[in-house]
């Protein structure tokens, strides 16, 4: 969907009333007028199938992570602490950006951790992941990146904005489900190793993601 600006004359009194309920969900009068018309006219916008997905992202998750932060039609972050030293605290969020085809999901993983030992271990977790997925999915066009011990996965296709809202919120969920699993299993056995650890997330993978 494309926004244009268009001139419309209105009450004082509609537009105050307007402004007030944009203030109470957290929204901007433009875009609480475009979403009553939408849903007058039986029409759901991008920012609406966002919410909604966000919504059922914290239904998904309520027995497994804590929700920390959900900004209105945009994004959803989750809290969470490692079975490991001093339970360091690892940050999942997921954002909606913008491209030619319209909006996508970007899961975003960090840590705010200063000891280098523990960032080595996100580098190794990361990049293990990494592999086994360009691994499994040799088709796929994937987009990951590592910066700064910051893990960021975008999802052109399967959290793109064109299909429909379950399909969206089923595969953020499943890749995000994945993703945790691995890592509380990563580093549960980081003092131990007894396992191959590569062989260990290889089997989560497919848990997941079977062929």
């Amino acid at each position: 969907m494309i926004k244009s600006v268009y001139s419309l004359m209105l009450f004082d009194e509609i537009v105050e009333k307007i402004d007030q309920m944009a203030y109470t969900r957290n929204t901007n009068r433009s875009q609480l007028i475009n979403d009553i018309l939408a849903e007058k006219i039986g029409m759901v916008t991008p920012e609406q199938k966002i919410q909604k997905i966000l919504e059922q992202l914290d239904v998904n998750f309520s027995d497994t992570l804590s929700v920390s932060q959900i900004n209105k039609n945009s994004s959803i972050q989750f809290g969470k602490s490692l079975k490991y030293k001093y339970r360091p605290k690892v940050r999942y969020s997921y954002e909606f950006i913008s491209s030619e085809r319209g909006k996508y999901a970007v899961l975003k993983i960090s840590s705010r951790t200063k000891s280098e030992n523990l960032n080595d271990h996100f580098n190794e977790f990361f990049n293990l992941i990494t592999t086994i997925e360009k691994e499994q999915n040799e088709d796929a066009d994937l987009a990951e990146a590592q910066i700064n011990h910051k893990f960021v996965r975008e999802f052109k296709d399967e959290g793109e904005l064109s299909q429909d809202i379950e399909t969206v919120t089923e595969n953020l969920t499943r890749y995000l489900k994945m993703i945790d699993r691995a890592m509380n299993a990563y580093f549960s056995s980081i003092d131990e190793r007894k396992n191959n650890i590569n062989s260990l997330l290889e089997e989560i993978y497919k848990y997941y993601y079977k062929k």
